[in-house]
């Protein structure tokens, strides 16, 4: 086989109803030399044996591990750790790719030079009838922010990129994720929140590189459980570690400032924190934070 480049990490919980659509988009993909690392996040249906099916046709290289439950944010990042390709993708167990997706992005981040400043490539999603999800960047792309680009240019959507290996296993090496462990959804910005804020760039692209389909029936979906003990937790934390990551440069975005105070405090409630252990938890904004608490309390008790 070919040297592999691009390294696919397919974090899966019980999804072999919706895997072979993504295994059939890898074998479509003009780009050849990568290998998909699925990482089975405890899954109790047929995942196993529909993955020993697709490693039995010998298309490209599959690594399947088999894990205890521990939800999608533990399993990427171990997932990641095996990693030893210069690049890797998450890959969402329940997603397709447009056949040029990987050489698009392979061609874009091999552009970089300055790879140890940069940690991303990030591309475009659409919808299974072509339609792109969100916006798509300005000035025919750029590079930056994951902040500018929400907050700045605000552009909306779910992105899908590539990653630089060197670069994101160096920044996981010192995130102690331990504490997230057993606490169900954690939103995936709990860390990215960290390099974004810090100066690591991305490239910004108008490529499609993702074909998004809708499941608004999933009983799992962050979206129909938003209010449920399973997910608030990670609701908390990710409103916590926006917060925190960004600090003063919020103050220039009064509106995402407040939003998200608001979200961390009615989340926090949610958990049953109290008022000291919401404002210990805050590095910046404590009196603001303590101005606005009572706006929060309300909207609390009104859901």
């Amino acid at each position: 086989m070919s040297e592999i480049k691009i390294s696919i990490v397919t974090p899966s919980y019980n999804r072999a109803h919706t895997l072979s659509r993504v295994y059939e988009s890898l074998k479509n993909q003009t780009f050849k030399d990568f290998k998909w690392i699925i990482m089975d996040d405890g899954s109790t249906d047929n995942t196993s044996e529909l993955v020993k099916s697709f490693q039995a046709e010998n298309v490209f290289e599959i690594d399947y591990f088999w894990n205890e439950n521990q939800h999608k944010f533990i399993t990427v990042f171990e997932g990641i750790k095996k990693v030893t390709s210069n690049y890797f993708m998450i890959v969402d167990s329940d997603d397709s790719y447009p056949n040029n997706a990987l050489q698009n992005l392979f061609d874009e981040v091999e552009k970089i030079t300055n790879q140890d400043e940069f940690i991303s490539v990030m591309g475009l999603s659409q919808y299974t009838d072509g339609k792109i999800v969100g916006h798509q960047y300005p000035n025919n792309g750029f590079d930056g922010s994951i902040f500018d680009m929400r907050y700045k240019y605000k552009v909306r959507g779910d992105k899908f990129g590539i990653f630089i290996t060197k670069t994101y296993q160096q920044l996981l090496k010192n995130f102690d994720y331990s504490p997230y462990k057993n606490k169900g959804y954690i939103p995936q910005a709990v860390f990215f929140n960290t390099y974004d804020a810090n100066g690591l760039k991305t490239r910004f692209v108008n490529k499609v590189v993702r074909n998004y389909h809708l499941d608004d029936d999933d009983a799992n979906s962050v979206s129909n459980t938003r209010f449920t003990g399973k997910n608030t937790f990670g609701l908390m934390e990710g409103y916590r570690s926006f917060l925190n990551s960004y600090g003063s440069k919020l103050f220039d975005y009064p509106k995402a400032l407040i939003r998200n105070l608001v979200g961390y405090h009615t989340y926090s409630l949610i958990n049953n924190r109290s008022f000291s252990e919401i404002n210990n938890g805050l590095t910046n904004f404590k009196l603001l934070s303590t101005l606005i608490y009572p706006l929060s309390y309300l909207y609390y008790k009104l859901k």
